[in-house]
């Protein structure tokens, strides 16, 4: 039996030690020559002092040839720090390209070096933000904080996930690789339960609300919208893509993970392209039991791996479910929005859970089937 395989190979993902190296890297340096001035940023939103805020960031800006002799590594680390500025002035209702009309042409430059939407985006915000004294937040609040840290506890362990889900991907269920392989997409992937559990005990749902979404808010450039660095970025929809929904026709849930594509890296771009015409790992796995006419001990455990997978996404995704559920029910009706953070209702969270649990039990039933098939035959 054989199925058609992703023409994309798992290494071509960094592996998780290169991307901490460059993570690093970039945090620790400063093109801009910020790390002083932007300490005072947390004390200017509280004061909804846009004017000092403005001053600052056309003081912050480089050339336009100081921005386009940026290599890589020096333009993620000045998006990052012009981004603080942007999602500031918007809190308080300024766009920053009004004010300062020639931001926009340095946005771009930077854009085109990076590979990245011409603003900041939550790798800026969160991968590539240093920690301690030269943390870079918009409040400095122990709220935002911890809620920067539940992130990058997250981040690249999702990334190593996807990286060995690809490579599950590949692999039939009567292999004995499956399993080993199918471990560690579920070590990796508790890094996103870990970082969820730290925001639950550290992160007040009504401050979210009420205060800290608002920096997320999107900015008007190039005649469009760029959303702020939201944690809804996080390429858990790549996993979902991979493990049970590239072959879903669901509108609005295609819709939602095209929306958040173009705010990650060319890799993560690149390997949820390689899916669009390709069955889920889910209906793959679930058509191996199918056409299966031999009984196998291994495929059966490889299968009920995969649920154990399933059951792990489902323990990040119904918290996280409830936590944004209580986020909007505080906010104050005179600050209420429909829309979260990333530009979407709170809502499409039931709609994602709903339908991951409606793959998980096509599995679930494909699984009895299969052993109440092989029970029949013997």
């Amino acid at each position: 039996m054989t199925f058609k395989t992703v023409a994309y190979e798992a290494q071509c993902i960094p592996a998780l030690e290169e991307q901490k190296k460059e993570d690093q890297y970039i945090c620790c340096l400063d093109p801009l020559q910020s790390d002083e001035r932007l300490k005072a940023v947390p004390a200017l939103n509280k004061g909804k002092d846009t004017i000092a805020l403005v001053l600052m960031l056309v003081d912050m800006l480089p050339s336009i040839k100081e921005a386009a002799d940026m290599d890589f590594y020096e333009a993620c680390a000045a998006m990052r720090d012009i981004g603080i500025m942007l999602g500031s002035l918007k809190r308080h209702g300024v766009e920053p390209v009004h004010v300062i009309p020639e931001l926009e042409e340095k946005l771009n430059i930077l854009a085109d070096i990076t590979d990245l939407p011409p603003r900041d985006t939550l790798i800026h915000y969160v991968r590539w933000n240093p920690e301690g004294k030269r943390q870079r937040t918009y409040t400095g609040t122990e709220d935002e904080i911890q809620l920067i840290k539940s992130v990058k506890v997250a981040i690249l362990p999702l990334h190593e996930a996807i990286r060995a889900l690809n490579e599950l991907y590949n692999i039939p269920l009567s292999s004995p690789e499956f399993v080993p392989v199918c471990e560690r997409v579920i070590t990796h992937f508790d890094g996103m339960v870990q970082g969820m559990v730290n925001a639950k005990r550290n992160v007040s749902p009504r401050y979210f609300a009420e205060e800290l979404r608002f920096y997320f808010d999107p900015i008007e450039l190039n005649e469009q919208e760029y959303l702020g660095p939201g944690a809804v970025e996080m390429p858990v929809f790549v996993f979902d893509h991979i493990l049970w929904n590239c072959d879903l026709g669901e509108a609005f849930y295609n819709e939602f993970k095209q929306a958040y594509l173009p705010y990650n890296q060319a890799v993560m771009r690149e390997l949820y392209d390689a899916y669009k015409h390709l069955p889920s790992l889910v209906n793959k796995c679930i058509q191996e039991l199918r056409q299966a006419n031999d009984y196998s001990v291994v495929r059966l455990d490889s299968a009920k791996h995969l649920i154990k997978l399933f059951n792990l996404l489902k323990s990040f995704r119904a918290p996280h479910k409830k936590m944004a559920d209580e986020a909007y029910e505080h906010a104050a009706k005179d600050a209420y929005r429909e829309k979260g953070s990333g530009g979407y209702e709170p809502g499409v969270l039931h709609l994602i859970l709903k339908l991951n649990l409606e793959a998980l039990e096509r599995l679930k039933s494909s699984i009895q089937d299969y052993k109440n098939k092989q029970a029949y035959q013997y």
